[in-house]
């Protein structure tokens, strides 16, 4: 796998939570790295509102796996080439295919666990 691989995994699995007739603004998938297992949430903006993932919609269990293959290669490629660790990503997909991608480099509530 490469980046743009694992980008464009990003924003496959991101549009397949969302009923591809609905306009959109924009699509963001905000998605945090443990370990062994990724935490992801979803929403779909159409104007100043707000929507979440279209609940009869199930994402096929490969795509969640690539999705989860996708996460761990962009993380562990950064700390390879920057040294910095990261916790997580905020994907935002536009209807004209172009994207942003930002990272987090604090650890969100539901990593620390039990610390």
């Amino acid at each position: 796998m490469n980046t743009e691989q694992a980008y464009n995994i990003l924003g496959n699995v991101l549009f397949a939570h969302f009923d591809p007739d609905e306009p959109f603004d924009k699509l963001e998938m905000i998605l945090e790295i443990g370990d062994g297992a990724i935490a992801r949430n979803t929403w779909r903006y159409c104007g100043v509102e707000k929507f979440p993932p279209v609940l009869d919609r199930v994402v096929p269990l490969q795509a969640c796996l690539d999705l989860s293959k996708a996460a761990f290669f962009l993380r562990d490629n950064l700390l390879e080439t920057t040294g910095e660790q990261i916790w997580g990503l905020t994907f935002t997909l536009y209807p004209d295919s172009s994207f942003n991608i930002e990272y987090s480099y604090e650890k969100s509530d539901w990593l620390k666990g039990g610390e």
